[in-house]
Formats: C-alpha cells, sequence, structure tokens
C-alpha cells in the first residue's frame, strides 16, 4: 500500500500536480454550501419520515434504503438543479429507469455485460447538452447502486429497489412542495435571466459530429473499462465485500477528462473517515431508536454539506450506504476494511483509465 501511495505521488508529480495546492483544494470549503432553516427542515424530514416508519414496523434496514433514496436524488446535484434541468418530475425518470432496468437484469446470466451495455449508451448523452447529461449520469449511477441493493437483499431485492425509488420519490415530492413558495420569484428570475439554447436539430448533429470522434466516446469508455475492471476484480475475490468498487467508478470517474481529479482524493479520505464512523457506531453498538436517529442526522446532514465539500459528504454517507447496501446485517470489521479497499482500488482503477484515456488522446491528436 505505501508503494502505490509513493508511486502515485511519484505519478502525480510528473503530471505537473503540486501535492500541497491539491490537497488544499480536497480541504476546501466552497460557499455554494447554504444552510437555512428551510433546507435543513427539508433534508431532516426527507430522512426522519422513511427512517422513523422503517424502525416502527420493525425493518429498520427497508427504512434505511428509502432514506437512502432520498439522500442520494438530493446528493446528485442539490436542491436547486431540478428546476435548471427539466424540472423537478424529469429529475425522477432517470431513476425510475434505472430502478427499472437493475430490477429486470441484475438476476440475469451476464449481468455485469448488461450494466456496462445499459451504462455505454448513456454516458454518451454528455455530449447532447447539459440536462441530457445530468440525466444520463444519474440513471448510470442508480443503476449500478440499485442492481447492489437486488443482490444484497436476496429474494426481497426488487422490493429494496422499489423502496429506493420511493424515497427519491419522496424528496421530489417534498422539492415541490418547497418551491411552490418560490414559483413567481423563479419564473421572474428565470425570465429575465433567459439566454438562447440551442435547438434540437443543433444538438442532434453535435452528437453525430462528437460519436465520430475519440473525444466524444472517452467518458463512455473510460466508464466501461473501470466498470469491467471492477467487476472482475469483484469476482477474483468472491469471499470478500468487493461490490462497493462497481459504485466507487461510477461515483468517481468525472465526465470531462482529468488526469488526478479532486474527487477522487476527497471519496477516499471521506470513505476512510466515513468507515471509522462506522466502526466507531458499531462498536459503541447502540440501540435501534438510537442507531434511527444517528441514520438521520447523518442523511439529513449529508446532501447540505455535499456543495461545500465532497469529502465531508463522503464521511457522512458512508455509514448510511453500509446499512442499506447490507440488508440491515450487523457491520463487522472485515466488512469495513473490505469496502475500504474497495474505495481505494476503485480510485486507482479510475486514474489508470484517465491515464489511459489521456494517452490515447494524444496519440490521436498528435496523428491529425
Amino acid at each position: 500500500m505505501q508503494r502505490a501511495f509513493w508511486s502515485g505521488l511519484a505519478w502525480g508529480m510528473t503530471l505537473g500536480i503540486r501535492p500541497s495546492s491539491h490537497f488544499a483544494e480536497v480541504f476546501s470549503w466552497s460557499p455554494e454550501a447554504r444552510f437555512n432553516a428551510g433546507r435543513i427542515a427539508l433534508s431532516l424530514l426527507a430522512m426522519a419520515v422513511p427512517v422513523v416508519v422503517g424502525t416502527w414496523a420493525g425493518r429498520p434496514a427497508l427504512g434505511y434504503v428509502v432514506g437512502l433514496g432520498a439522500m442520494l436524488l438530493a446528493g446528485e446535484q442539490g436542491e436547486r438543479s431540478a428546476g435548471h434541468h427539466g424540472g423537478l418530475a424529469a429529475s425522477l425518470v432517470p431513476v425510475v429507469l434505472a430502478i427499472a432496468a437493475a430490477s429486470a437484469v441484475a438476476r440475469l446470466p451476464f449481468a455485469d455485460v448488461l450494466m456496462v451495455a445499459l451504462a455505454v449508451p448513456a454516458a454518451t448523452l454528455v455530449n447532447y447538452s447539459r440536462p441530457a447529461a445530468v440525466a444520463g449520469i444519474r440513471f448510470i449511477v442508480f443503476l449500478v447502486l440499485n442492481m447492489g441493493l437486488v443482490d444484497a437483499h436476496g429474494a426481497h431485492g426488487r422490493g429494496a429497489a422499489l423502496l429506493f425509488g420511493v424515497g427519491a420519490a419522496w424528496r421530489v415530492v417534498l422539492r415541490a412542495v418547497a418551491h411552490l413558495r418560490r414559483l413567481r420569484a423563479d419564473a421572474q428570475v428565470t425570465a429575465a435571466a433567459t439566454k438562447p439554447e440551442p435547438t434540437h436539430r443543433q444538438r442532434r448533429s453535435h452528437l453525430r459530429r462528437m460519436l465520430h470522434t475519440l473525444q466524444g466516446w472517452q467518458y463512455a469508455l473510460r466508464l466501461a473499462f473501470g466498470l469491467a475492471a471492477a467487476c472482475l476484480l469483484r469476482d477474483l475475490w468472491p469471499q470478500h465485500h468487493f461490490d462497493w468498487m462497481v459504485l466507487s467508478i461510477v461515483l468517481l470517474t468525472p465526465r470531462a477528462l482529468e488526469r488526478f481529479p479532486v474527487h477522487i482524493t476527497q471519496r477516499a479520505i471521506g470513505t476512510l473517515l466515513g468507515v471509522a464512523m462506522a466502526g466507531t457506531i458499531m462498536w459503541c453498538a447502540p440501540g435501534h431508536v438510537a442507531s434511527a436517529v444517528l441514520v438521520c442526522l447523518l442523511g439529513a446532514a449529508a446532501p447540505l454539506v455535499r456543495p461545500g465539500n465532497y469529502a465531508a459528504y463522503c464521511v457522512l454517507a458512508t455509514p448510511l450506504i453500509l446499512l442499506a447496501m447490507d440488508a440491515g446485517a450487523a457491520i463487522e470489521p472485515a466488512l469495513l476494511v473490505d469496502r475500504l479497499i474497495a474505495t481505494l482500488a476503485g480510485c486507482a482503477v479510475v486514474l489508470v483509465a484517465n491515464g489511459l484515456m489521456d494517452v490515447a488522446l494524444r496519440t490521436v491528436g498528435e496523428r491529425a
């Protein structure tokens, strides 16, 4: 592990990455994070209702799954994104499609191949428009996550995926209610700030041109390479819980090619601290009520801090994801170690994919 760290550091320096500035950005706080009573109340309500209902019904793990759906839909783009990217309902469409696709293919032979086959065309939407890119990436993230849910929850896997969708829908409903008070103001701001947009014909023409170039496929190819490598590594060591690596790939692979994205370092550090937090919770062994309160607080705070710092988001989100993805089973120390190793391995795979694509693009550019 130490050799890999120093090799990665040396490689980063050869790419012109200065560790001091890189880590300064890793720990920086963005002013985009805003805390007010309305946002805090919405986030708490989104988590508290499903977790309380699940705990009251004696199925806290299912309540966590619903809460996870509510948290991750907010965490994808923040509470302000829906109005800019096709409306509140449109933000739920990729989630519904992902849940349906995951439920259909997760138990089929060659499910991993089908997952990659579905992810690649969705990844090419980044060349069409920003709303299409948001929808495509959201579909990929929730496809992979729900395939993990279906596998983890056994005979109840498809039901867990459905409950995840219920959580996402619950978040959309809360956002719709919250936006009712601001509809007139938003309409005035939107009307004043409207700019000419490319027509669908122009966007289709741009998409066709991009798909005739390697640049147009760079995100899809890096994602396909990463998912294939993660699935292979997971299957080589089935006795470990390396399915987390597959999810790490889709969360860490940047849409635009970056040699050493800050998000990778943030996720590695955030997951390390999140695993430590989950281990502390496990060691303290609080009762169901105390665990539910912790989950509510962590799940409510995670979307609020994400615009400020992705590492902080990972610290808060990791324990909840562990509880939801592992079907409410006891979080053993070996599981925590596996999750951490899987995250670090996912970081390494993404960096390799980025490096290979960078070389390929440079080679194509030189030949041109």
